[in-house]
């Protein structure tokens, strides 16, 4: 008798792109920081109450939410190496000591906003580290959501000069360069949108250069490379540029594929050269204050030459896609290569020194003069596309100057967080108004001293050691890669973050936290185990914490609210609306008793009510 066997039937197989149950939770916590990124970045960079409040309360929830499908539901974790867990430590440390500086602070009001910041910039880490631990290709896949994004950001810039008259009820209003030519919609700062698309550049030269891609989405990631570099030249901005080389150099000496990125990446610079040449050229794309009507025809032209661009890039991006594995450099290509390299650099520094020996000046007299520019104060045109060749500091150095001597005074604990404002006007020697030195450490030396520095930059250095060490540890292939042009981004933030004021902004700081925690985290290989119980205690004290800093958020917010709403009410100066002011303006006075404003609307409507 024959043996018969019995057949178990096939498990279906998931459609490509599809979640598994224990991916959904991961993947709705990426939908949530990306919901958060997007927020922050078209809500003027979240820089203000109630815009940033509205943002921190959005990020406290998130982390309850995750806390809850951490404790309870199935697919979520957060493992990290040593080092990285403590940075997330230090960065909470400094938190509590920018909370505790508003006993010393000068500015205590401001010092109450920064202590929020701070808090919610260490939750964000931590909430990536929860994304990149239990999210199978956290890196790629967070990688091509910021790319995304910042493509979205670059294209509603563009839009300011290509269709100014766009304007469709209160969702979009393309005419945002009337006032300012020089792009910064809808991060409301140049250097911050300049930033931005340095971020994603890596990103977008990864995915032209990713061998597994379909050719068309490569060749996306060719177009926005031309949407990045154009945005990026349009917003005038020197250390945007100059941070862009350092995230293209590093985007091609730490990923595989060096001649075919680096080719991909010329693609996409040919492609902007066109458009970028026609905007810095017309009168009608250059100047301030033209009406919607003398700036259409340069629209339109614009976006022949950005056309014109893209298409010269994809086919550029299209050959040296077929070229395949063909462009590769062997081990002679790559000794030549850098022979070249090296050549190259050599030759810059002698034509560079021939020509300041052959200027008036010479050598010496030419290196003194720039550097009297560099450190004098003036006014500088923001606006003149000639700004980008002109060594000035644009008032930098007189702002380093005033941060140093701020902390000399104070060097353990400084003025107090956020202080900067107020303390600038004591060592000014000009009439120049700012709120922060442009440094993101000299900040947070002359406001939060030693102690917050040590604080915030050690927390941050350990998580980009971490960073660097779970690169070298991930195994070759799309995560490494992708990993390492995520690096490139952060590590182009943290030296911009030398020479401005970037920790303030959460529109460019969020997204930078989020992938510094993917990429610090131990990255996931299978789905978390289910969990079920035994988290009561600890989901109990999540949402106390939760609740406090909701409302530590939004206590400002609404203290502002109201003090506005006072004012607003006491226009009219009839009896019955002062007295709803003053008790508008007290209420707000109770909800923040650091803050001087309520006390300025009091004051101003019993002004009022003796006229």
């Amino acid at each position: 008798m024959a043996a018969t066997t019995t057949r178990r039937p096939a498990a279906p197989s998931r459609a490509p792109g599809r979640l598994g149950a224990g991916e959904r939770p991961p993947a709705l916590l990426g939908l949530g920081l990306a919901a958060a990124v997007l927020y922050a970045a078209f809500a003027k960079g979240s820089i203000v109450i109630p815009e940033e409040s509205r943002l921190q309360v959005g990020v406290a929830v998130l982390a309850l939410a995750a806390l809850a499908a951490g404790l309870y539901g199935r697919g979520l974790r957060a493992q990290a190496p040593a080092g990285a867990r403590w940075g997330v430590l230090l960065l909470l440390g400094f938190a509590a000591w920018c909370a505790l500086s508003i006993v010393w602070s000068v500015a205590p009001d401001e010092s109450w906003l920064e202590a929020n910041r701070a808090l919610s910039y260490a939750l964000v880490v931590g909430l990536g580290i929860a994304l990149g631990s239990s999210l199978p290709r956290a890196a790629e896949r967070a990688g091509v959501g910021f790319l995304a994004i910042a493509t979205l950001i670059a294209l509603y810039a563009l839009g300011g000069k290509l269709f100014p008259w766009l304007h469709v009820g209160g969702l979009i209003d393309l005419n945002h360069t009337e006032r300012f030519s020089r792009l910064r919609a809808p991060l409301d700062y140049w250097n911050a949108l300049g930033l931005v698309c340095v971020l994603a550049t890596p990103l977008a030269m990864r995915v032209a250069a990713q061998a597994g891609y379909a050719t068309r989405a490569r060749l996306a990631g060719v177009a926005s490379l031309v949407l990045l570099l154009t945005t990026l030249a349009l917003t005038y901005s020197r250390g945007g540029l100059l941070v862009l080389v350092l995230a293209v150099g590093l985007t091609i000496a730490l990923g595989p594929d060096r001649l075919r990125v680096a080719a991909l990446f010329g693609a996409g610079l040919l492609g902007a050269v066109a458009p970028v040449l026609v905007a810095l050229t017309r009168h009608d794309l250059t100047t301030d204050g033209l009406p919607v009507a003398q700036r259409s025809d340069g629209g339109l032209v614009f976006l022949l030459a950005l056309v014109l661009g893209l298409v010269v890039a994809l086919v550029i991006g299209r050959l040296v896609v077929r070229a395949g594995e063909r462009l590769r450099l062997g081990e002679a290509g790559r000794r030549r290569a850098r022979m070249l390299a090296a050549v190259g650099l050599v030759g810059a520094v002698v034509i560079g020194l021939g020509l300041l020996a052959a200027s008036d000046r010479g050598i010496g007299g030419t290196i003194s003069h720039q550097a009297h520019e560099f450190a004098k104060p003036k006014l500088d045109r923001q606006n003149d596309p000639a700004r980008v060749l002109r060594t000035n500091s644009g008032n930098r150095w007189v702002w380093w100057e005033e941060a140093v001597g701020g902390w000399s005074d104070r060097p353990l604990a400084g003025y107090g967080a956020g202080s900067f404002p107020t303390t600038h006007l004591a060592y000014r020697h000009n009439t120049i108004e700012v709120r922060q030195p442009h440094s993101m450490p000299l900040q947070f030396l002359t406001e939060t001293g030693l102690v917050g520095a040590l604080l915030v930059l050690g927390g941050l250095a350990l998580l980009v050691v971490a960073a660097v060490r779970g690169l070298r540890a991930r195994p070759p292939g799309s995560e490494r890669a992708f990993a390492a042009a995520l690096l490139a981004g952060v590590i182009a933030w943290v030296v911009h973050g030398w020479v401005d004021w970037d920790w303030e902004i959460p529109g460019v700081t969020l997204p930078v936290l989020v992938l510094l925690g993917v990429l610090v985290a131990r990255p996931a290989v299978a789905p978390a185990i289910e969990r079920r119980g035994g988290g009561g205690l600890r989901l109990a004290a999540g949402g106390l914490a939760a609740c406090a800093v909701i409302a530590s958020a939004a206590l400002p917010a609404v203290a502002q609210s109201l003090t506005d709403s006072a004012l607003s009410r006491g226009a009219s100066n009839t009896g019955p609306a002062l007295r709803a002011g003053e008790e508008r303006a007290a209420l707000a006075k109770r909800l923040n008793p650091f803050s001087v404003d309520p006390l300025f609307a009091l004051a101003a409507l019993a002004e009022r009510g003796y006229q």
